[in-house]
């Protein structure tokens, strides 16, 4: 992969050459299949350079990208020096970088757009907008992670981890001559739906662990970690989440006319999903999947908050700034993410207002 902007990607380099066995090293990454994949990518490259493994791996739940306070006392609890955040726009809230930066040197390796144009001592940010002209959100995290970390150490025993991070996050178009490679070197069988592959049988099985708890991201890490091929993980104790799930998915997708909002005039599909476990994006990816020309909005509720994920297949609609003016100027509220896929989550006694919103948004596009 060749990058632009070399003196950022020397940084990077730099950054991960300097690591060594003294410092404490703590990865927080997301809780989707990118997320994970781009943290074990990012872990395993930490442990090959200086031959020890990371001090501290972190997930918060997945709607939630600033730095909570229970992650700032877990880093400083374990005394960590160097925090690696990946998959995350942890640029959208400065003040939390901010605030690392008093007790830890920072690199963030991530896909989503640029928030905050970082310029401060001990930080290295690297989106890959900003290292590659390939539209960010088809250039996800675990791949870039992949990339670069090509460039300090020899990664190619972690291709296929790469790429379940890739079908994951629905970002292989540009990467189909790597992606078949790696499909030929396992002798995996390729197909039109890739999720049906065996490579991307495994993210759905890390989608449907996440979906039950995101407490079991941790687990769906370490099997991941410590697999030495993608047969270890459609075998391992997370493979009984997946049936579980596809019922309930397939319930919602059945139901669709009946169970959601529909409105035809704007081409948007809302749904609200009251389930117990959390499979509102997955949801919503396959909706999107299935619907390309409509807007696909998916709530779920969670004590007195909100949570959104959106698609939009054809790109025609771009459903990040959708989600950013619906909730402007409510209280404690966030939103981002690209143009065919974002999330937000706001406070539950905006609901209506934001209903209302994305109508009338809509209507004006």
């Amino acid at each position: 992969m060749e990058f632009k902007k070399q003196g950022l990607v020397k940084r990077f380099k730099d950054f991960i050459s300097s690591i060594n066995k003294k410092d404490k090293v703590a990865v927080l990454h997301h809780t989707d299949p990118d997320g994970v994949c781009s943290g074990v990518i990012i872990s395993k490259l930490i442990e090959k350079t200086r031959n020890k493994k990371i001090d501290l791996r972190i997930n918060q739940k997945g709607n939630i990208h600033n730095i909570t306070k229970e992650t700032f006392d877990k880093l400083k609890k374990n005394k960590i020096n160097i925090i690696i955040i990946t998959d995350l726009s942890a640029d959208e809230h400065l003040k939390d970088i901010k605030k690392l930066l008093k007790f830890a040197k920072v690199l963030i390796i991530d896909h989503h757009p640029v928030y905050n144009n970082i310029k401060l001592k001990n930080i290295v940010m690297i989106k890959s907008s900003l290292v590659s002209d390939i539209p960010s959100a088809k250039y996800c995290a675990a791949k870039l992670c992949y990339d670069l970390g090509n460039l300090v150490a020899d990664l190619s025993d972690l291709d296929w981890i790469a790429a379940v991070g890739s079908i994951g996050d629905i970002a292989t178009e540009p990467f189909k001559s790597w992606l078949n490679k790696v499909f030929k070197k396992y002798k995996i069988s390729m197909k039109k739906d890739l999720f049906k592959t065996k490579l991307g049988k495994v993210a759905v099985i890390l989608s449907s662990a996440e979906a039950v708890s995101h407490k079991n991201v941790g687990l769906c890490f370490k099997i991941l970690y410590r697999a030495k091929n993608y047969s270890e993980v459609l075998n391992s104790s997370i493979k009984k989440f997946q049936k579980k799930i596809d019922d309930e998915l397939k319930y919602y997708i059945k139901n669709l006319n009946s169970l959601a909002f529909v409105y035809p005039k704007i081409n948007l599909i809302f749904y609200d999903v009251n389930s117990k476990n959390n499979i509102k994006s997955q949801l919503c990816t396959l909706l999107g999947i299935k619907y390309p020309n409509k807007t696909i909005i998916c709530v779920s509720f969670e004590k007195d908050l909100a949570s959104v994920s959106a698609r939009r297949g054809d790109s025609n609609v771009s459903v990040n700034k959708l989600l950013q003016s619906a909730v402007k100027g409510f209280c404690n509220a966030n939103a981002g993410g690209h143009i065919p896929a974002a999330g937000a989550c706001f406070p539950k006694k905006y609901y209506k207002k934001f209903k209302k919103r994305v109508i009338n948004l809509l209507k004006k596009e």
